[in-house]
């Protein structure tokens, strides 16, 4: 298969670990969906339009060439889902299931921001809600938001963009150690998730828990009014969340009111090891 012609190709690599990254009895087509989705979750966050993707499937003996079918029935009929070529892969015995996914997106005409770009005075925003996707099964089906982060860069030209797999306490401090800068966030301003309420342990929810799969973007402020009234964006939800500053660290506000938030933050592990 020919890659497509006068678009860089952006590479993208995930893993997903059953009893780490999945809980113990979950179906081989959930495993195939999450393996699938959160690889082409990073692609969104580089606004990037999936071509074609490949996969390797490590698993015990024990497990069966019917589980190994469904999975592979799942996995091959979520690329086609989004519209993505499976273009190769591996299989080979293992002591655990150890599944991986390399995918393959074209870069559009502005180019990936990545996490490097936000700047002084950009606000910071996410798309949809935050918080509960473990609670409420989400993730393990979670939606990369392809269109979305493609809107992102090419219309309202994204400064830095990343996704939201480990919480927004964790990732935030990423993006912003790459762009050499702080932010402040409004805790209010948070978007919870259905059966979160603004209070100490709906924020601490919000932004200490993961597999949200959002994303999270810094844009000029004007830039970011014009993306608020986006019929796409407003589909999802968009929000404002915070501002960029240039004095480095994180702080959480209430009422503009610095406010401590304990977190223990996101860890990928259902054995508990």
């Amino acid at each position: 298969m020919n890659p497509p012609t006068g678009a860089p190709l952006l590479v993208s690599t995930d893993q997903l670990v059953l009893g780490v990254h999945a809980e113990e009895d979950v179906s081989p087509g959930q495993l195939a969906r999450k393996l699938l989705r959160r690889t082409l979750s990073d692609l969104a966050a580089a606004g990037a339009q999936p071509w074609a993707v490949t996969w390797t499937i490590a698993a015990p003996r024990e497990k069966g060439q019917a589980w190994m079918k469904r999975l592979a029935r799942a996995f091959l009929e979520e690329a086609e889902n989004f519209g993505c070529s499976v273009i190769g892969g591996d299989i080979s015995n293992s002591p655990a299931v150890v599944l991986t996914c390399t995918a393959l997106g074209k870069e559009g005409r502005r180019r990936n921001p990545g996490r490097g770009g936000a700047k002084a005075g950009d606000w910071l925003c996410v798309t949809g809600r935050l918080g509960g996707a473990v609670q409420s099964g989400r993730h393990l089906k979670p939606e990369p938001r392809l269109t979305e982060g493609r809107a992102l860069v090419q219309r309202y030209r994204a400064k830095a963009m990343m996704d939201l797999s480990d919480g927004l306490a964790r990732d935030l401090p990423r993006l912003l150690e790459a762009s050499e800068v702080g932010a402040q966030i409004e805790l209010d301003a948070l978007p919870l998730s259905r059966g979160l309420k603004h209070n100490h342990e709906g924020w601490q929810a919000a932004v200490g828990e993961g597999e949200d799969y959002e994303l999270l973007v810094a844009l000029r402020p004007g830039q970011a009014k014009r993306a608020l009234q986006d019929p796409l964006l407003k589909r999802i939800g968009f929000h404002i969340i915070g501002e960029i500053t240039a004095e480095r660290g994180l702080r959480w506000l209430l009422d503009a009111k610095e406010y401590t938030l304990p977190l223990v933050g996101w860890g990928h592990d259902w054995n508990g090891s």
